[in-house]
């Protein structure tokens, strides 16, 4: 049964790939809720032993479980072999994208051949003691200059300190989705950092993309950012690989690729290429360093973020009086439910579909009561740092 009577949106020409690694329950999540509409849904497991799909139920159509043991940036530069529609998109396991939203991003796509993709708002989204709660994220996107018709002019507003959005989970058109997942993840860095900035710079080397006003994303605090050996997280993250004197090599390779992806359309000459391309590494690496030392906590903010996590409740009352805002954002304090939700969208203009949020949340408060009668110990939201 199709909840929402979405069937005729146009969801048929959008795939979505779904990577996922031994969580089935997350896959389970993913099933259900794509069966209520008729995109295209390709679960890549990366995992040694694949999920027993017997247990799941007879998968529709639509959807495609494929077990695939393979490094991850290895299933995602082999991804396009599985999109086969005018649209493309990625989908972490255990997040959501809004149907509504999807539409709209291929309706503004339909309606301008010169735009490449479509982005919308984010919401973060995590249970606490049984809440379903919500807050906006992201808010701080914004789109290209309406002029930025040329490569080399759209290049230059994603070098450091510069930024627009990110397309990582971008609905684009298949050829564009294609390429950029393709070059970005054929190659294995030894830092999982590196593959989102690339797609972002590939993407504004191939075209225009647009951020719209309609909530498409839905974000999931449930889970750390998954590090292994095959998406290597760890380690003083980007900086402690950049600095590493073992990874020089690496370093040299990543500065030759983004110069390689900068020059693959053809109009920027190969001297302002090189020239883009220390910039985007280089630079990247001192802004993000920049912003490192910038968010050093201070002494009271240490302070009034082990009263909140330790404290007993009259002393964490009194913690949140004074603690700093942006340790605040992360705790349920800040988190909204669906009502609240809604009323914030609305005041802030963004368009959005009120059904699919309430099957959001009953998918995630499903997900959150089995994991915990399982004995699984969630992750509290404010250390899920993303």
């Amino acid at each position: 049964m199709n909840e929402l009577n979405l069937e005729n949106h146009g969801l048929s020409k959008l795939t979505v790939v779904i990577p996922t690694i031994s969580r089935p329950e997350f896959v389970k999540r993913q099933i259900i809720f794509w069966s209520q509409f008729d995109a295209q849904v390709r679960i890549l497991d990366g995992a040694k032993t694949p999920i027993d799909t017997s247990q799941l139920g007879l998968l529709p159509k639509n959807i495609q479980y494929l077990h695939e043991p393979q490094r991850f940036n290895e299933r995602l530069s082999n991804a396009w072999k599985h999109v086969n529609t005018e649209f493309a998109c990625l989908l972490p396991d255990d997040e959501f994208f809004l149907p509504s939203g999807l539409a709209s991003s291929m309706r503004y796509l339909d309606q301008n051949p010169n735009i490449t993709g479509c982005v919308g708002k984010v919401l973060m989204f995590f249970v606490d003691q049984g809440r379903f709660l919500t807050y906006q994220d992201y808010e701080y996107w914004r789109n290209f200059a309406t002029d930025s018709v040329t490569a080399e002019s759209r290049v230059q507003e994603v070098l450091p300190p510069n930024k627009v959005h990110k397309v990582q989970f971008a609905v684009l058109r298949s050829s564009i989705w294609k390429e950029i997942f393709t070059s970005s993840y054929c190659d294995f860095y030894s830092t999982g950092y590196l593959y989102e900035r690339m797609l972002n710079l590939h993407s504004a080397v191939l075209g225009r993309t647009v951020v719209l006003d309609e909530l498409m994303w839905m974000r999931s605090m449930e889970n750390p950012p998954l590090t292994n050996a095959a998406v290597p997280r760890d380690d003083g993250g980007m900086l402690g690989w950049a600095d590493n004197p073992s990874n020089r090599d690496e370093v040299l390779h990543y500065v030759k690729k983004v110069e390689k992806i900068i020059a693959s359309e053809g109009s920027i000459e190969a001297s302002k290429a090189h020239e883009f391309a220390e910039q985007f590494v280089y630079g990247g690496f001192e802004n993000h360093r920049i912003k490192v030392q910038n968010s050093q906590r201070s002494f009271r903010r240490r302070l009034s973020e082990a009263l909140i996590r330790y404290a007993p409740k009259s002393i964490k009352l009194a913690a949140k009086r004074i603690g700093p805002r942006k340790v605040l954002g992360y705790l349920d304090w800040q988190g909204f439910v669906i009502e609240d939700t809604c009323n914030k969208l609305e005041q802030n203009g963004i368009a959005f579909n009120k059904r699919e949020l309430q099957l959001i949340e009953r998918l995630t408060l499903e997900t959150d009561l089995e994991r915990r009668t399982a004995g699984y110990k969630s992750v509290p939201a404010h250390l899920v740092q993303r």
